[in-house]
């Protein structure tokens, strides 16, 4: 069975699934080099069918994971229940609500018939399945994790009138046990936050966790509880002066409460506010349920610090987060989850290399054109790289597949060594960065518990950087440039069967030069998407970004001065 999922929302893409693998899946934006690209995803579409050498005609499910309607049975006795809320306790606010859901109403119809539009031009009618955005984002991330069993929650700013799910899944059979509307949205909430500091919201959420770090939560925490806070085990959001459903309208009121702070005490309360407020909605369900393993979904579940605390929370042993947990990776969950409708077939998910490479002999076609750069194919790249990192060089990695999800994992990457911790500013000034987070670091997996607390074999995110963990006395001697304030390091953890060549590499390095990690960020410049072609590769070399880019583990590209 051969399935197609699509989403043409924020950070526009498609995937195919075909059997129990995910066969491809691409960012619309790689290609329109448009970060966040909100557009009908039509190159997309056109490299996954002529990558796999299928069609139209070949698909047998079109998956779609946003139905842009309001489910009466998910939402209408949610909704009822909580204007009822609010008339009781705020009746001025009820415009507040009915504006809300107007607003999505309006907002989401235009997407929606912009899909409907593509299925009737291609007469595809009878292979839609529509999908429930929340729905999209639970059963993705379960179906691709390692569990039989989990507690599944899914938080995000909004999707079909919903902002966060609790569900209990055992072997495929679902229990639902709490949903929340999008007029009460942690991902709003730290919207809101991001915008207030200064920063583009729903898009530069990352920066305010890096920022966190750097204050302290408590000063403005009661602040952070006048916004939403949680009663009675439900989320409940007070709307007017402190906080609206929306990225947009700031009062006098709330600005000025925001000033009286700093950025890093604001950041640092957002933070503490949110693990606050997912503990106590997950601890009951974990205790009721004794459920030791957690699927995490959707936008809020970027938050890497925020992983770290559900997987410490008592009674978890183990976290699962759908590597393309937002938006971005609704094409990817839609498919699975349809290709489980349809067969009970659960997908492997071994890697998020599924976009578009470039063969050795159209790499050397291209690099034959440059007669401005230095071209080699050493017998022995590994050593290269090793002399090259001992002379400080700045290595970008042009491998194989580009990744698919909003990670750099080493397909088109940036890597240095990890033992200079001013690497964070001279570095991130080159790529025209700001950041607050170091960069993050990629090991191999026999090294890792050498520098991260209670890591397991079993920690499948670690693998695609998606959750945080303590790092031990040897991180902060030797690789100080991918540990926080906070002691805290997002690694990327390699195994020889995931990526030989890195695995190899990392291992050669740490006999070298006593470093276990090497440093890990995303080839691109500052709001650009990951490079996708090696012309792109080639520009950031010409730029001096760089110093040299690898291409397939073979070729050793450098500028002639």
């Amino acid at each position: 069975m051969l399935i197609l999922g699509i989403t043409n929302s924020d950070t526009a893409g498609a995937c195919l699934v075909e059997g129990n693998k995910i066969i491809a899946a691409a960012h619309e934006e790689r290609f329109t080099r448009i970060k966040g690209h909100k557009v009908w995803p039509q190159m997309s579409i056109d490299f996954l069918l002529k990558s796999t050498e299928k069609t139209l005609a070949d698909v047998d499910v079109v998956a779609y994971g946003w139905k842009a309607g309001f489910n009466e049975e998910y939402c209408l006795n949610l909704y009822v229940e909580r204007i009822i809320y609010e008339c009781i306790n705020n009746f001025n606010n009820v415009n507040i609500l009915k504006k809300r859901i107007a607003d999505e109403m309006i907002n989401d119809a235009g997407k929606r018939a912009e899909f409907d539009r593509f299925i009737a031009d291609n007469n595809l009618h009878n292979k839609v399945m529509y999908i429930d955005h929340h729905d999209t984002h639970a059963w993705g991330a379960w179906l691709c994790s390692p569990f039989d069993q989990a507690l599944v929650m899914t938080c995000d700013g909004r999707g079909d009138f919903i902002s966060l799910t609790v569900r209990y899944i055992d072997n495929g059979s679902e229990v639902v046990l709490q949903r929340e509307t999008t007029l009460d949205s942690l991902g709003y909430f730290y919207g809101r936050i991001t915008h207030l500091l200064g920063f583009k919201p729903n898009r530069h959420e990352g920066k305010i966790t890096g920022l966190a770090a750097h204050g302290d939560p408590l000063k403005a925490l009661p602040l952070m509880r006048k916004m939403i806070e949680v009663r009675d085990s439900r989320l409940i959001a007070n709307c007017g002066d402190y906080y609206l459903p929306s990225y947009h309208c700031y009062s006098e009121k709330l600005i000025n409460e925001i000033r009286s702070f700093s950025p890093q005490d604001i950041a640092a309360a957002a933070q503490k506010h949110i693990q606050d407020i997912i503990a106590a909605i997950l601890l009951p369900y974990v205790k009721n349920y004794k459920a030791k393993n957690i699927c995490l979904a959707g936008g809020l579940f970027g938050n890497v610090r925020l992983n770290q605390c559900v997987r410490e929370l008592a009674g978890v042993d183990n976290v699962f987060v759908l590597p393309c947990m937002g938006d971005e990776g609704l094409p990817l969950a839609a498919a699975v989850t349809a290709l489980w409708r349809k067969t009970a077939n659960r997908c492997l998910l071994n890697s998020m290399a599924l976009g578009p490479e470039f063969s050795n002999r159209q790499i050397e076609d291209i690099l034959s054109q440059q007669s401005d750069l230095k071209v080699e194919q050493p017998g022995d790249l590994s050593k290269e790289i090793l002399m090259l990192l001992r002379s400080d060089a700045i290595l970008a990695f042009f491998r194989g597949r580009m990744e698919f999800g909003p990670r750099a994992l080493c397909q088109r990457s940036i890597i240095y060594h990890a033992n200079n911790k001013d690497v964070n500013i001279w570095l991130n000034k080159k790529l025209q960065r700001t950041e607050f987070m170091p960069f993050a670091p990629v090991t191999a997996d026999n090294l890792a518990e050498f520098c991260f607390c209670n890591w397991s074999g079993e920690d499948k995110s670690a693998e695609f950087m998606t959750i945080t963990y303590n790092c031990k006395p040897v991180m902060t001697a030797r690789c100080p440039a991918t540990v926080h304030v906070d002691n805290t390091a997002r690694p990327q953890i390699v195994s020889e069967e995931s990526d030989p060549f890195m695995y190899t590499l990392i291992n050669k390095w740490y006999q070298l030069s006593g470093q276990p990690c090497l440093v890990n960020t995303s080839f691109n410049r500052h709001e650009e998407p990951i490079i996708n072609t090696p012309q792109q590769a080639l520009s950031v070399l010409r730029e001096g970004a760089v110093d040299a880019v690898i291409f397939n583990d073979k070729f050793l590209v450098t500028r002639n001065n």
